[in-house]
């Protein structure tokens, strides 16, 4: 049998020290998982960066937006924005200083319709003026209650041919405005109208040399009394 010293198990620890459990001691791949960590910090902030960057840009090009979509609103009236336009006034007054001249001759003709019901007799005066870009021309339509109760009416127009409507302006018309003739009534309405001197030089008019100016009544109204 051995001695009593023999037979006790081996214990390291209690010949080194307590103090060998608590040395650090290495594990196989650790270091590679401490870059891996450090690699994905890095990345993670340079992205953190980038976005805040981003944002930043975003808000910047936001407030500059904000000027150019009112400006693009202004010129076009998109989302109900007011358009500064030059008024008739202001554009006869402009080409009076600038000393506009032009030559061309426009021949403007009229013509008138009722609606289907409509017991009026509406006709323009002349058959047509002959104008220059750049003048004003005043014509007449007449409108006649052909019925036996009084009536309300209202006008509506338009210019043929359409692309040249944009030069053709009105100075004082009577469409859009309710007009009420009694039994056997009869009213004169002017047209006061003025054909922009650009029309002219715009290249786009070229062989227009004659406009139409078309007014059509509609019933609104009758009165009952």
């Amino acid at each position: 049998m051995g001695s009593e010293h023999s037979r006790k198990p081996y214990n390291k620890s209690a010949q080194l020290g307590i103090g060998y459990l608590k040395t650090p001691y290495y594990v196989p791949g650790s270091h590679h998982h401490y870059a891996t960590n450090v690699i994905r910090e890095q990345k993670s902030r340079k992205m953190l960066y980038y976005l805040t960057g981003l944002v930043f840009a975003m808000v910047g090009c936001t407030y500059a937006a904000v000027p150019l979509y009112r400006r693009f609103c202004q010129a076009t009236g998109y989302g109900g924005t007011v358009q500064r336009r030059e008024t008739i006034e202001e554009k006869i007054l402009r080409h009076a200083q600038d000393g506009t001249v032009t030559n061309r001759e426009i021949v403007v003709q009229f013509n008138a319709d009722v609606s289907d019901g409509m017991p009026w007799k509406f006709i323009p005066t002349q058959r047509e003026v002959r104008v220059k870009p750049g003048e004003s021309a005043l014509a007449f339509y007449t409108a006649e209650n052909l019925s036996s109760a009084p009536i309300t009416g209202m006008s509506t127009y338009n210019v043929t041919p359409m692309k040249a409507a944009v030069y053709f302006n009105k100075i004082q018309c009577f469409c859009f405005e309710e007009q009420r003739l009694l039994p056997g009534e009869q009213i004169d309405m002017p047209v006061f109208f003025y054909i922009d001197p650009e029309f002219e030089t715009d290249p786009r008019m070229d062989g227009i040399n004659d406009i139409i100016l078309s007014y059509t009544f509609f019933k609104i109204a009758e009165d009952k009394s």
